[in-house]
């Protein structure tokens, strides 16, 4: 073979191998989401929309239990009350419980990061009487009663289920 053969069948090579690349790439990112198993990393707001989608879906169910136990719910206005009776119990019966997972959480007059805090420097693993919880935007909050009968909300994510 001639020196021009082989020329040719080098930059040939460069070139097929280049445009196989891009069509690889082209073809991986046209067949992945943002977050799957093939594509796992996932933006802010991906997470963010898949966080609310799935807490909504979870607040349903939850409403749908609470109704199947008897209880109320009032899922029109955002707001479930297990207990039935705007959180207060009666005949023996106790009261549910959300329990804190994070340090120094404020507990604030309404279901809002910008509410005025009635109390703060809550510790993690304090237990508040649940009265109740409301959505606010995507962000679902709990009403919650502290020992000293303070009342006010407190955020879904700094806590666990309410129990």
């Amino acid at each position: 073979m001639s020196k021009g053969g082989v020329v040719v069948l080098i930059i040939a090579a460069l070139v097929f191998s280049g445009l196989g690349f891009v069509v690889g790439q082209v073809v991986s990112a046209s067949g992945t989401q943002a977050g799957s198993l093939d594509d796992p990393v996932a933006t802010q707001s991906y997470v963010d929309k898949l966080f609310a989608t799935r807490t909504q879906d979870m607040q349903a169910d939850i409403d749908e239990l609470y109704a199947l136990l008897g209880g109320s719910s009032i899922s029109g206005s955002g707001t479930t009350d297990p207990a039935g009776s705007g959180g207060e119990t009666t005949g023996g019966a106790t009261s549910m419980t959300v329990r804190v997972t994070s340090d120094d959480v404020n507990v604030r007059a309404s279901a809002s990061t910008d509410a005025e805090v009635v109390a703060g420097g809550v510790a993690s693993g304090t237990e508040l009487e649940y009265l109740g919880s409301t959505t606010s935007g995507s962000d679902t909050w709990y009403h919650v009663r502290l020992s000293n009968g303070t009342e006010g909300y407190v955020a879904s994510w700094l806590c666990a289920a309410p129990q």
